[in-house]
């Protein structure tokens, strides 16, 4: 598991290779659970909070993009469009 700010300073690709890594290894941790292989039911819920930390960066970077992509265009003629011809 990566700390915060490794998990920020990785690119998109990265990201969802670690979540897809995270949510494999949660299920295993949720079936040895039931199974009773797994007495640490601590660790379902690290994991489950790590996966949670990767969706939120993962949004977060998708809103970065999305705000400089949107971004307010200046108005040329500011003047001039209250007015009706």
């Amino acid at each position: 598991m990566y700390s915060i700010q490794e998990l920020r300073s990785s690119t998109k690709k990265e990201l969802l290779l670690e979540l897809a890594k995270a949510r494999k290894d949660a299920l295993k941790i949720r079936v040895s659970l039931k199974t009773k292989h797994e007495k640490d039911s601590s660790k379902a819920t690290k994991l489950r909070h790590y996966v949670a930390q990767i969706l939120t960066i993962l949004a977060e970077v998708k809103d970065e993009k999305e705000i400089v992509k949107n971004r307010p265009r200046p108005k040329r003629y500011a003047s001039v469009q209250g007015k009706k011809r």
